[in-house]
């Protein structure tokens, strides 16, 4: 078992340490860890529920975006020819 400050630090979630009072330099790194923990994105999806058909609708759809984006890159790289029926 330890002390009452290592047992706190145990449950924190990301900390910095601002050191010579350089408090922009702490917020640029405190900035950087939370983004790229996606810690944003995990409360973002938690705000709200979203039902699973609706969910899987989002899904679909994106999906299919991502799929006409390509078809257009292949179509201007001649990768893929407008006019035939695939």
């Amino acid at each position: 078992m330890g002390n009452k400050y290592t047992d706190s630090r145990k449950y924190r979630g990301s900390t910095v340490e601002v050191r010579n009072d350089d408090f922009n330099r702490a917020l640029r790194t405190f900035s950087k860890k939370v983004q790229e923990s996606n810690m944003l994105d995990i409360v973002k999806e938690n705000m709200s529920y979203e039902k699973p058909a609706v969910m899987r609708q989002r899904k679909k759809k994106q999906a299919r975006k991502r799929w006409e984006r390509q078809v257009e890159d292949m179509i201007q790289e001649g990768r893929w020819l407008k006019d035939k029926k695939y």
